[in-house]
């Protein structure tokens, strides 16, 4: 296969994007595609990569990282199940999508079939995230839930919740969420810090479950893990950070409590559900989007992303 080399970004230091001429795309093995970017949102888990840690260890430093949560068109295949010209969703498996084409998984896209454009598309990656954890869970049945961390994962983390059974649903962020948790299910907000709200909740209000959805860091899901009730389960969510977590077990373990993680295995599927979901709940994923930058203002998307603010929800950068 030949073709031009294209445009592509990296990090030339913590915080600083630079263009770059890329290579060409290398000859695809059999289960890849090679997909023209369109969309792509920045992911909690792809800016400690952008303040300069080496996340994914694979390539640091190299042109397109990071950036997985991809909308795009399918221009070359050695995939069974998609043609040129397909528009897919789902994840760039090397996270190196901040690229005019890159290579993925096939096995790790869907088709798009839900409504909307490429921007709001992105949120399907999210929500098949979070059907992973929720997957292992099972039903909620009445079971109160705290989210700690009431970003856009947090805030689609309610929705969820209530569509699996919960009860009563609060969320935990030091960052006014009012306006950001309209039309969502919570029955309350707390404006304060995991710490904070962990050390002063009443024994009657501790959570059958908390959803830690802050992550990078060792700090809020040992909040979370002091919370919960007797028999309650805490969900450490998103990639860590870091291979060794100090975590208060003592306390834990007296509380008789399971600790829940989870990575998506099955991505097709999982990319399937979201948008059955997103297409029954048209609405959520207008909802979430409300940053939206060309792509030669990569710099400024990112920086954004960093400084959650009220009213800020996902963040994505659109190629015209």
């Amino acid at each position: 296969m030949s073709m031009d080399t294209g445009w592509a970004y990296r990090v030339a230091a913590p915080h600083r994007f630079e263009r770059v001429q890329d290579r060409p795309p290398p000859p695809l093995r059999r289960g890849e595609i090679l997909v023209e970017l369109t969309a792509g949102a920045v992911c909690g888990s792809d800016l400690p990569f952008a303040r300069g840690a080496m996340v994914p260890a694979a390539g640091a430093g190299l042109p397109g990282r990071p950036l997985h949560e991809v909308v795009g068109v399918v221009i070359a295949t050695e995939h069974a199940d998609f043609c040129a010209g397909d528009r897919v969703v789902g994840w760039a498996s090397q996270w190196d999508a901040l690229r005019q084409r890159f290579v993925t998984a096939g096995d790790q896209v869907a088709k798009v079939r839900m409504p909307g454009i490429d921007a709001h598309v992105t949120v399907a990656q999210s929500v098949a995230c979070l059907m992973t954890v929720f997957d292992r869970l099972g039903p909620l049945a009445g079971r109160s839930v705290a989210i700690v961390g009431v970003g856009p994962f947090g805030l689609m983390a309610s929705a969820l919740a209530h569509h699996h059974g919960a009860g009563r649903i609060v969320g935990v962020d030091p960052v006014d969420r009012a306006k950001d948790a309209v039309g969502l299910p919570f029955d309350a907000l707390v404006r304060d810090t995991a710490r904070g709200w962990s050390r002063d909740i009443a024994e009657g209000d501790r959570p059958d479950v908390v959803l830690e959805m802050v992550g990078h860091q060792t700090s809020t899901l040992a909040d979370a893990m002091s919370a919960i009730t007797t028999g309650g389960t805490v969900v450490a969510f998103g990639v860590p950070d870091d291979d060794w977590y100090a975590l208060p077990l003592r306390e834990f373990f007296r509380r008789n409590g399971t600790l829940v993680t989870g990575v998506t295995r099955d991505h097709r599927a999982m990319l399937e559900r979201a948008q059955d979901y997103l297409t029954a709940h048209a609405m959520l994923a207008q909802h979430m989007v409300t940053n939206v930058y060309p792509i030669d203002q990569v710099e400024r998307a990112f920086e954004v992303a960093m400084r959650p603010r009220p009213d800020q929800r996902k963040v994505v950068l659109e190629v015209g």
